[in-house]
């Protein structure tokens, strides 16, 4: 299967060459794992959404910002996936128009999940590390929410939108992205590159930030209940406190991890196809684009997973939606 790679951001790369042949071991591979991940991916999701949405008091700002990681995560597997793999192994069966609106969409729902983790970050470092400072309250993080859905479209996918072609050499109809010169799309390779380093080392500086924080504030602790007494009720409430946060932490720590390490890999060697000079039509470089892509789209039923492992909060809320719905169909019956 010989093609040349192209870079376009946030992680995608182009085929230069549409009339390509369909290698059926890999179509049978990746549909296989593609259904796994949708499958997976949709009902985690859907359940984290449902959770946070029936439970009034599980309607924290952190749960907000993670039932928008949940959305795009969603926007991802039921758009993007699909569009991807159509795209990638058969002709585009749509017309132009929905190639302009939904292929950019991709971008958009990337953009937004960095913009998420990097608001909960900054969010966290404020509470923990600045107790005594007013904390964002829920109809604030609503409005931030919106503001982030709204800039990464106005960023990324309103731009792109007029930039997708559907080009039909030899009948074989592919949705392209066609820069109209090589500045226009290196300036976008910048702004996309700035998009994720900045992000990652905010992420990278906030947790560490945390992490020391919250070692000091433990020991703190620890020294001010040997000169007292370590049954007082102050002593208690702040150990309850700072065990809470520490759990949330590890929580939203474990999903950045796994964010970036799903995301990065198809990243740098979309840059590295770009700017490296390597050699985009050996079966090796296209084999690992094939897993890094497939890494890159299985984040969204991944990131459920890490949640549901790491909170206690949110398993509870879990047991109890179902004991509703499974309620709910007992009456019905």
């Amino acid at each position: 299967m010989e093609e040349d790679i192209e870079y376009s951001g946030s992680g995608q790369i182009e085929q230069d060459n549409y009339f390509i042949a369909i290698d059926r071991t890999s179509l049978t591979v990746q549909s296989a794992w593609y259904s796994f991940v949708l499958t997976l991916g949709l009902i985690g999701n859907l359940y984290i959404i449902l959770t946070v949405w029936c439970r009034k008091d599980m309607s924290s700002t952190t749960n907000l910002f993670i039932v928008n990681l949940a959305i795009s995560d969603l926007g991802i597997l039921a758009i993007s996936l699909p569009a991807a793999f159509i795209n990638d192994y058969f002709p585009w069966p749509f017309d132009k128009l929905t190639c302009q609106i939904f292929v950019p969409l991709n971008e958009v729902f990337f953009c937004v999940s960095i913009f998420t983790l990097t608001i909960i970050t900054l969010e966290r470092v404020r509470v923990v590390c600045r107790p005594f400072k007013p904390r964002i309250s829920a109809k604030e993080a609503k409005i931030i929410i919106v503001i982030v859905w709204i800039v990464s479209y106005l960023a990324v996918g309103f731009p792109l939108s007029f930039l997708m072609k559907i080009e039909e050499p030899r009948n074989y109809r592919k949705c392209m992205l066609q820069w109209p010169d090589v500045v226009q799309k290196r300036l976008h390779i910048c702004f996309i590159a700035t998009l994720i380093i900045v992000p990652l080392f905010t992420t990278a500086g906030g947790y560490a930030a945390i992490v020391v924080h919250m070692r000091r504030q433990s020991a703190r602790i620890r020294a001010r209940a040997n000169s007292v007494s370590s049954d007082t009720f102050t002593f208690q409430r702040d150990m309850l406190n700072l065990q809470s946060n520490t759990k949330l932490i590890k929580m939203l720590l474990v999903i950045v991890i796994v964010f970036w390490t799903c995301m990065l890999p198809l990243t740098l060697l979309a840059l590295a196809s770009e700017f490296g000079g390597i050699d985009t039509t050996s079966k090796a470089v296209q084999g690992l684009y094939s897993f890094c892509k497939a890494l890159f789209l299985s984040n969204s039923a991944f990131n459920p997973i890490a949640v549901y492992i790491m909170s206690s909060e949110l398993r509870k809320g879990l047991y109890a939606f179902q004991k509703k719905l499974s309620r709910h169909f007992c009456t019905q019956s």
